[in-house]
C-alpha cells in the first residue's frame, strides 16, 4: 500500500488516511472493514479520495466491494491477504467460490497471474460467464438473430449491421472479442424482451432460439 505523504492534510479526512495506511498492522478483513467506515464517514467521493491517498480509483473501489461481504466470507480472505488484482473477482464471490480461489492462489505455480488463477478456479465451481455463452454462439445463431430484428422491426440497420457481421466472422473461425460480446448480449436480450426470440416458437425456429436463451440464461 503507499504511504501517506507527508503533507498536512485536512482533519476531516485523517480517518481515511490512518485506516488505509494501517495495512500492515491489521488482519486484511478488519483493514478493509476500517477502511470502508472511515470512507463512507469521510463524505468524499472515490476520485478525490484515490487521489488524497495516492492509490488507483479501482483499487479504492475494489475495497470498498469486499467491504459488503459477509463476515465470514471476509475472514476466509483474511487467512491469505488476496492480491489486490484478484479484488473485484472475490467481491462477488459465494464463500463456497472463495474458498476455492483462496486454495487455488495458495497452490498457484510462481510467476502465475493471481486474476486469471482466481477467475479460473471460480469458472469451475459457477461454471461459464455470460460473456463465454455468448462467445460458444453459433454464426447461425447471430445470422437468425439479425432476421428476427428485420422481420419484428426491432433494432436499428447498425445493430442488425452487427449481427450480420458476428454472423460471418463466427463462421470464419474467430471468435468475438470482449467488446463485441457484451454489445451482442445486449442485442439479443433486446431481441427477447421484446418476444421477438422466445421459447417454444410458433416460427419453426424452437431450436435456434433456445440456444440464444440458454446462452442469455433466460429460463
Amino acid at each position: 500500500m503507499n504511504a501517506l505523504h507527508d503533507v498536512q492534510k485536512p482533519d476531516k479526512y485523517s480517518e481515511l488516511y490512518s485506516a488505509w495506511s494501517s495495512f500492515e498492522d491489521k488482519t486484511f478483513d478488519r483493514w478493509i472493514i476500517d477502511v470502508s467506515e472511515c470512507y463512507f464517514r469521510s463524505g468524499i467521493g472515490i476520485k478525490i479520495a484515490s487521489q488524497l491517498l495516492s492509490v488507483q480509483a479501482a483499487e479504492l473501489q475494489a475495497a470498498l466491494n469486499l467491504a459488503s461481504l459477509d463476515e465470514e466470507e471476509l475472514a476466509l480472505l483474511a487467512t491469505l491477504n488476496p492480491p489486490k488484482t484478484t479484488w473485484f473477482t472475490l467481491a462477488a464471490a459465494s464463500p463456497d467460490e472463495i474458498r476455492q480461489a483462496l486454495n487455488a492462489l495458495k497452490s498457484a505455480k510462481v510467476g502465475a497471474s493471481p486474476f486469471s488463477v482466481v477467475a479460473k478456479a471460480i469458472r469451475e465451481i459457477k461454471g461459464p460467464t455470460s460473456m463465454e455463452w455468448i462467445a460458444s454462439l453459433s454464426s447461425e445463431a447471430f445470422g437468425h438473430a439479425a432476421k428476427k430484428a428485420i422481420a419484428f422491426n426491432l433494432l436499428n440497420e447498425k445493430h442488425v449491421k452487427a449481427l450480420k457481421g458476428w454472423e460471418s466472422r463466427v463462421r470464419t473461425g474467430r471468435t468475438l472479442t470482449p467488446p463485441q460480446m457484451s454489445y451482442a448480449e445486449g442485442l439479443l436480450r433486446e431481441l427477447a424482451v421484446q418476444v421477438a426470440i422466445v421459447r417454444n416458437s410458433k416460427d419453426g425456429d424452437q431450436t435456434i432460439c433456445d440456444e440464444i436463451l440458454n446462452a442469455l440464461g433466460i429460463v
